[in-house]
């Protein structure tokens, strides 16, 4: 069930984030980064989500599975480095360059939700 509703929250993100980018960045570079870091924060606490569930299930000495954990872990500290990039970026209001490491860390989380969500598939079956 919990894929299911990640899967569909990704999905609509996915969906939502590029067409909003295109018509958005241009049009007005603030609300663009906005966006973007509302997306970054909601695919990071959906990820934060899987993590915590990894963390209670465990590898189960599952070498791919815990190769998939790993690379979970690894996306969601590259997603943590964009978005700090980003809010710096924010707090000088270079809009244009926080929408691109706002979206960068969101491509980040989205990797980590994938890794996270087939390591959970491969545990549980779910």
């Amino acid at each position: 069930m919990l894929r299911k509703i990640v899967g569909l929250a990704l999905v609509a993100t996915l969906g939502l984030g590029s067409a909003a980018w295109a018509q958005t960045q241009a049009a007005d570079p603030k609300a663009s980064a906005l966006s973007w870091q509302k997306q970054a924060n909601d695919t990071r606490a959906t990820v934060a989500g899987v993590a915590e569930e990894l963390e209670k299930i465990g590898d189960q000495g599952n070498v791919p599975a815990k190769g998939m954990i790993d690379d979970a872990k690894h996306w969601i500290a590259e997603g943590d480095k964009s978005k700090a990039l980003a809010d710096e970026k924010m707090g000088r209001a270079d809009y244009q360059k926080a929408s691109y490491d706002y979206n960068m860390a969101w491509q980040h989380y989205v990797r980590a939700a994938t890794s996270g969500l087939n390591a959970k598939r491969m545990l549980t079956g779910e």
